[in-house]
């Protein structure tokens, strides 16, 4: 059973996820507020939530060799890793709950490295739509911008999970909605660094209300 979730089940995720995205119609909003800051070789570090990530692969399956994922130490997480080596993206091991310190050492790491990181806002385990402090450590550890990323479609099922996770149906269209970035300054006391938690959720929460409305107008 372990031989089939880590050398097929990945195999057959990575050919859903690409044919189910390469049907889709995209939008894009706010694209240059990345633009602005990866124009001048520096890094960002994107922040969403985990029920909105079935796109984020192939959407930046182009550049994917100049980015690295966040994603658990765990069984799953392994599928997930072999799932995202074929759209060409790097790993860093780690969680919120295990080896918090590895993650965030190989996610600064990577940063110093010039690699942009992909980071789930609410973690592998929720709660749903909350966000956790591990983008907001990041970019004080490395001083690079924390970017709220947000996505939806028009038309899709809503799983009944955690993450009240979005998988869209083919040749419906899709949007994606940058947020502003959030920078955490590198010696900020920890109310400040609440503040700025604060702020890159209410700034996720917005842009994600504004693409679940988007398709509605």
């Amino acid at each position: 059973m372990r031989l089939v979730k880590l050398r097929i089940l990945p195999v057959l995720a990575f050919l859903i996820m690409y044919i189910v995205s390469f049907t889709l119609r995209l939008k894009e909003v706010g694209k240059e507020k990345e633009k602005q800051i990866t124009r001048e070789g520096k890094p960002v570090i994107l922040s969403f939530w985990h029920g909105r990530l079935f796109y984020i692969p192939y959407y930046y399956r182009k550049a994917s060799s100049g980015w690295r994922i966040l994603i658990s130490a765990s069984d799953d997480g392994e599928m997930i890793t072999r799932t995202i080596s074929w759209f060409g993206y790097g790993k860093v091991r780690g969680s919120s709950f295990k080896n918090a310190r590895r993650a965030l050492i190989g996610l600064k790491r990577a940063v110093d490295e010039g690699y942009s990181v992909a980071m789930i806002a609410d973690g592998s385990r929720g709660p749903c739509e909350k966000m956790q402090m591990g983008a907001l450590m990041v970019s004080k550890l490395s001083g690079a911008a924390a970017i709220p990323f947000a996505i939806a479609f028009s038309n899709c099922w809503k799983m009944k999970s955690w993450d009240r996770f979005l998988f869209p149906k083919p040749f419906s269209k899709v949007v994606v909605i940058y947020g502003d970035p959030v920078i955490v300054p590198p010696d900020c006391a920890s109310a400040v660094l609440e503040e700025k938690r604060v702020e890159l959720e209410e700034n996720l929460s917005r842009i994600t209300d504004e693409a679940d409305h988007f398709f509605l107008s």
